[in-house]
């Protein structure tokens, strides 16, 4: 009886942690979004000099990566889920 008790503990446990990593990959990956669009509002709505253009464009690059991965971590994280 004591096993089946401690697998059940165990696998909670397990899903509780997954459920925290996807909350948290979730949260982060919304903040990100957030942030990327921002980023494209102020790019199109203000005139910003070239270099500002520049430096803009390398960090919507960083972020569109960021974004990916958060999405892709998602995805594992919900397959783990199941």
């Amino acid at each position: 009886m004591e096993k089946s008790k401690k697998s059940k503990a165990n696998k909670k446990s397990k899903d509780s942690a997954l459920t925290v990593k996807l909350n948290k990959t979730q949260q982060k990956q919304k903040e990100v979004n957030r942030v990327l669009k921002l980023k494209h509002e102020i790019l199109l709505k203000s005139e910003v000099s070239y270099l500002e253009y520049i430096e803009m464009r390398s960090e919507l690059e960083r972020l569109n990566a960021l974004k990916e991965t958060f999405t892709r971590r998602v995805e594992k994280l919900k397959q783990q889920a199941k």
